[in-house]
């Protein structure tokens, strides 16, 4: 199965620094003095010390998680426009995490992020446009969004081109282009598109059919903890296992 991508693969973006103020998140965390700064100038109105005292709730990093506190300080920093924080907030609704999840509410602060830029955020209007989550399905405006993320280098935004030529959601079909986005994105390291690469390799999509290949990208995948690849390779390592003895390759399942 071809998956669409989240911001960062279905993972929340604050959980690795993603500004100069999350750097500094890291270096204090340990520091009890800085803590109590911290809080300071988070309830003085300092919108980068807001988002990241939204961070330490969502992880839990030196006080107790809470998502309902995380919504809390995100949206204190969102309000100064903070577009990270406006980011994290629709997530937040869009995931359900914390707050009753609202396609419709998520939208709007992705709105916000993606009017100053935010490229996650720009993937996640055009995921939501994909599914028709809040709004109604639009290939056209998926496309449109993810390119807007992935022209500033978004992984996530790459791949999901990727998907849409795959599938021909809103173009043609074309393998080679889809091949292409997800080559672009894997030499990033997304696991994700190591999947789909995988997976066109192993179902001969725009290529020759190569299960040594498909394999190859298989391991690269599940090596970075996608489930889907991983099981995929124990299907192919089956099937060639099976072939020894009667000596010809069964078909993997096709999701």
């Amino acid at each position: 199965m071809k998956r669409f991508i989240l911001g960062s693969l279905a993972v929340f973006m604050i959980a690795v620094p993603v500004s100069g103020s999350g750097e500094s998140l890291q270096a204090g965390d340990a520091s009890k003095g800085v803590a109590v700064q911290m809080n300071a100038d988070a309830e003085s109105g300092d919108a980068g010390q807001q988002y990241l005292m939204a961070v330490r709730y969502y992880h839990g990093q030196g006080v107790e998680r809470d998502y309902a506190e995380a919504m809390k300080w995100f949206k204190r920093s969102a309000e100064h426009g903070n577009a990270e924080a406006e980011y994290a907030v629709g997530y937040m609704y869009d995931k359900g995490i914390g707050v009753k999840q609202d396609y419709v509410e998520a939208m709007k602060w992705y709105q916000r992020a993606a009017a100053k830029g935010n490229d996650n955020a720009q993937n996640q209007i055009g995921y939501l446009y994909q599914h028709g989550w809040g709004v109604p399905i639009d290939y056209a405006e998926a496309m449109k969004w993810f390119r807007l993320s992935a022209a500033k280098g978004n992984y996530a935004g790459e791949s999901n081109i990727g998907v849409l030529y795959e599938r021909a959601q809103g173009v043609e079909q074309d393998y080679a282009e889809a091949m292409k986005w997800y080559r672009i994105s894997a030499a990033k390291g997304n696991g994700e598109a190591e999947l789909n690469i995988g997976n066109l390799y192993h179902h001969g999509l725009g290529v020759k059919r190569d299960l040594n290949e498909a394999m190859r990208w298989y391991r690269s995948a599940a090596a970075k903890g996608n489930e889907e690849a991983a099981q995929k390779l124990r299907i192919l390592n089956g099937s060639e296992r099976e072939s020894s003895h009667d000596g010809s390759m069964h078909e993997a399942h096709h999701d």
